[in-house]
């Protein structure tokens, strides 16, 4: 396929190297992250647990860009295990340098019509649930990380690729700390990973008052706050139904129905903000919501009007209102595009590829088959117009 117009990707990744979170680490955390030998493969050790969001964490080895494309919207007759679909893999190493090189990953965007795209951690989505007992470490590695996304992609390279630092709330002084250094950086988004803050045995709504400086300061600079799907820490909710403890993106099928691991914590965190204030103390902050999909934005608000309705004194403006003002999202592929455009606007729809991963589209361009239905003028919008706004291009 084919467009008259430059692609604006707002979801796309690398694959982290080996020393992502170790090359800049300070000596004090050098054990909370670490690689070994175990059976004769090597895995990572974070807080001396073995860490199972990916299979294989050092990336040697991934499936190809879309493999899991039927998959996800549900086509799977013979019930095959997403191994079992990924199939024969890419050596990346060797095969695919555009996976961790960026001036590799020029010539790909050049080849497949993208003017510019935002870059999202693999791995570094579950960062901050593998270290939220131990803040300290989580800085130091969050920190780490960032340095090492800066060296080896950047925050606005040759303003194509724009790599979102890592970002935590579980302590606000040290988020903040962090939001400044990468707003000097150049940083014009950061990613964070949707659900509540949680610190020990406490958890906070990231709308409290707490995080007033962090939020703020995002708002100040005009950096996009993106809500990425990864490990939000809701694998309690399987637990206590009698699920075994949440590995890698096979959840089964309880999860999935419960949409346990992506749509409810968005769902939950997106109510929080708007519920709790935080568009109402910071009206120029933006967010988005990256991989999360976008049916949980349909039923969000739905009863948000209801709640209005009921409670109108709670809030100080109309909560539909400050969602659509302040809130961009990213659906997945399969989502129904015409109830999202009904619900929020086509101006506030970006478009996601999720490339190279095997759960994204075989080619950028490809999401254009699953918003033909659209008007040529709202596909523009979705595919280019709004990115390239919200970057400022």
């Amino acid at each position: 396929m084919s467009v008259d117009f430059p692609l604006y990707d707002a979801d796309e990744h690398y694959y982290e190297t080996v020393d992502a979170y170790t090359r800049h680490l300070p000596a004090e955390s050098r054990g909370a992250i670490r690689w070994a030998q175990i059976d004769g493969k090597r895995r990572l050790l974070v807080a001396d647990r073995l860490w199972t969001m990916n299979a294989d964490p050092a990336f040697a080895r991934v499936g190809a860009p879309g493999v899991l494309g039927d998959f996800f919207r549900g086509i799977n007759p013979e019930g095959k295990s997403v191994a079992e679909t990924v199939g024969n893999q890419i050596q990346v190493t060797d095969d695919v340098p555009p996976y961790r090189d960026r001036e590799n990953r020029l010539r790909t965007l050049d080849e497949q019509g993208v003017a510019a795209t935002l870059m999202f951690p693999t791995s570094g989505v579950g960062m901050e649930q593998a270290l939220r007992d131990r803040p300290r470490d989580l800085y130091n590695v969050v920190g780490a990380f960032n340095r090492w996304l800066e060296e080896d992609w950047g925050y606005g390279y040759q303003d194509r690729i724009f790599g979102a630092p890592l970002m935590s709330l579980i302590d606000p002084d040290l988020a903040v700390a962090e939001l400044e250094r990468v707003r000097d950086a150049g940083a014009k988004w950061v990613a964070m990973v949707p659900g509540p803050v949680r610190t020990g045995p406490l958890s906070w709504s990231p709308g409290d008052v707490r995080f007033d400086r962090f939020w703020a300061t995002a708002a100040e600079a005009g950096i996009v706050v993106a809500y990425h799907g990864g490990d939000s820490g809701y694998q309690w909710i399987g637990e206590k139904w009698g699920e075994r403890p949440f590995s890698g993106v096979e959840a089964g099928p309880f999860a999935d129905v419960l949409e346990m691991h992506i749509e409810r914590p968005t769902y939950e965190t997106l109510a929080a903000l708007v519920s709790h204030g935080v568009f109402d103390r910071h009206p120029t902050l933006r967010v988005a919501t990256i991989e999360v999909g976008s049916r949980w934005a349909i039923e969000l608000l739905f009863h948000m009007k209801k709640a209005y309705g009921k409670y109108p004194t709670k809030f100080r403006r109309d909560p539909i209102e400050s969602f659509t003002e302040h809130v961009w999202i990213a659906p997945f592929y399969e989502d129904d595009i015409v109830e999202l455009r009904d619900t929020i606007g086509a101006d506030h729809i970006l478009f996601g590829s999720d490339w190279p991963h095997p759960e994204g589209l075989r080619m950028p361009v490809d999401y254009l088959h699953d918003i033909a239905v659209l008007s040529p003028e709202e596909q523009r919008q979705i595919m280019s117009d709004n990115l390239r706004g919200l970057l400022g291009l």
